[in-house]
């Protein structure tokens, strides 16, 4: 982000409507009104308030923000987050602010504005409702908050012309999603449709969809490329919009939509064995998860069986054991949660005794806190804590590390499509450990790599 310290302005630096852009850098939004610094209104920079991924930072500070994504701070304080994470307050604030720029509040609080915004300028929805869709109580905690940021209030941003959608209306809210480029929405969805849960999610030739809910009330999200080389295309369908900002932080996250790839693609593309296949194809992503304990049960489940296997598997444990939230046929449930499968009967659902018994103690880990899903660390630490559990090997614990925890320098070595393209780029066949071996030149980038050997089999469009 540039700043004009004349103006008291930041913006993308694309955004040519600063007189002395560069003047000031800032890692982020919400470091830049931390400052003091006002959004442009010419570019709206980050509009969903999204904070791109963080690098080189201690774990407390990755965790901190995958919960402020989470909403934590949305109805607790910083003194329970700190709680959370197991460090005094004044550590947690002092190491936010050297590692982002801003607090846990000042990241929380950017975030709700930036989305309000986006919701006052793009959508007819009325005060009340974006309130309550940013994860606010109200309209006046809106307008302090608004003013507070932006010297103005909310009321007086541009909407669209005509009236005022109130909540409780089923017409969809429609909006952009700016992405990180280069990018492929292509890419994602070619791995997300084999691996869609059946009555969840529904993946098509061109778009994403899946079932959510707010206490009990659903509503539908559906993403398709909005063909501009710049955004996604975000429909939401429901009858409220309460906390619709975790809904979009989900997306981004599962969709990689605020990771660059640059620095993957600089560090990897001299290498003599992946170097092609990674300039080839600058715009991959690792495509991470909508939700860290569904998503590791995905994981769990695809132990040594196909893709479709455990598709099925996943689709069977959501009909049996998740809550109905809809009659429509295609998506109307929503995945049990750690609690509920620790105590579910998972007979009848696919899964050999040794299975059945892993799922169970990794739920129950989930559900008494032995195991943390925010808990990251270096790639060794976590494949140490996820090994510890019973049933739980390599594989799992290094896919686990890429998609739920988002961690840059995973290698699932022991992965037979890995292995099969590592070794016909190689020219010749190689173990698990040699794979391993190998692999030191393209650290702390090994994700990366792994996703491009993934795809390396089938070519997708960019944007």
């Amino acid at each position: 982000m540039s700043g004009d310290s004349q103006k008291n302005i930041y913006c993308d630096s694309e955004c040519g409507s600063l007189v002395r852009p560069g003047d000031v850098v800032f890692p982020n939004g919400a470091a830049a009104e931390a400052a003091g610094y006002r959004s442009c209104l010419t570019c709206r920079p980050r509009l969903c308030g999204g904070i791109p991924p963080v690098k080189d930072a201690p774990p407390v500070v990755e965790t901190a923000l995958l919960l402020i994504k989470e909403g934590f701070l949305n109805d607790q304080s910083e003194t329970a987050l700190a709680a959370q994470l197991r460090c005094s307050h004044h550590y947690l604030r002092r190491t936010m602010i050297r590692h982002l720029g801003a607090s846990p509040t000042q990241i929380s609080r950017y975030r709700q504005t930036q989305f309000a915004r986006q919701l006052a300028t793009e959508t007819t929805l009325d005060a009340p409702t974006i309130a309550r869709a940013v994860g606010l109580t109200g309209q006046q905690q809106l307008e302090n908050l608004t003013t507070k940021a932006w010297g103005y209030s909310i009321a007086s941003l541009r909407r669209r012309p005509g009236s005022h959608t109130p909540a409780n209306r089923s017409s969809p809210v429609e909006l952009l999603v700016r992405y990180t480029r280069p990018y492929s929405f292509q890419q994602l969805l070619d791995h997300l449709k084999p691996r869609a849960t059946p009555g969840v999610e529904e993946v098509t030739d061109s778009s994403y969809r899946r079932i959510t809910h707010h206490n009990g009330n659903p509503r539908v999200l559906q993403v398709e490329d909005a063909q501009d080389g710049q955004h996604l295309r975000v429909q939401v369908h429901g009858e409220n919009y309460v906390n619709l900002i975790d809904d979009m932080e989900r997306l981004r996250t599962l969709f990689a939509i605020d990771e660059t790839p640059g620095p993957a693609v600089e560090h990897l593309s001299h290498d003599g064995l992946v170097g092609e296949l990674v300039t080839q194809q600058p715009w991959v992503r690792v495509p991470r998860c909508w939700d860290r304990f569904e998503g590791s049960v995905r994981i769990i489940i695809g132990q040594q069986i196909s893709v479709t296997a455990a598709t099925t598997i996943a689709g069977r444990i959501a009909h049996k054991l998740g809550r109905q939230i809809a009659d429509d046929s295609a998506l109307s449930r929503c995945f049990p949660s750690a609690a509920d499968l620790a105590d579910a009967d998972l007979s009848g659902l696919g899964f050999t005794n040794q299975r059945k018994a892993t799922l169970q103690h990794f739920a129950e880990a989930v559900a008494d806190g032995s195991l943390d899903l925010t808990m990251s660390g270096t790639i060794e630490e976590i494949s140490l804590r996820w090994c510890a559990l019973p049933g739980i090997g390599p594989w799992t614990a290094q896919v686990a590390a890429m998609r739920i925890l988002q961690h840059d320098d995973a290698m699932p070595s022991s992965d037979l499509g890995i292995r099969r393209n590592a070794s016909a780029l190689f020219g010749i066949q190689i173990t698990a450990r040699e794979l391993d071996d190998r692999s030191a030149p393209w650290r702390p980038f090994r994700s990366w790599v792994s996703q491009h050997l993934w795809n390396a089999s089938h070519k997708v469009g960019t944007t």
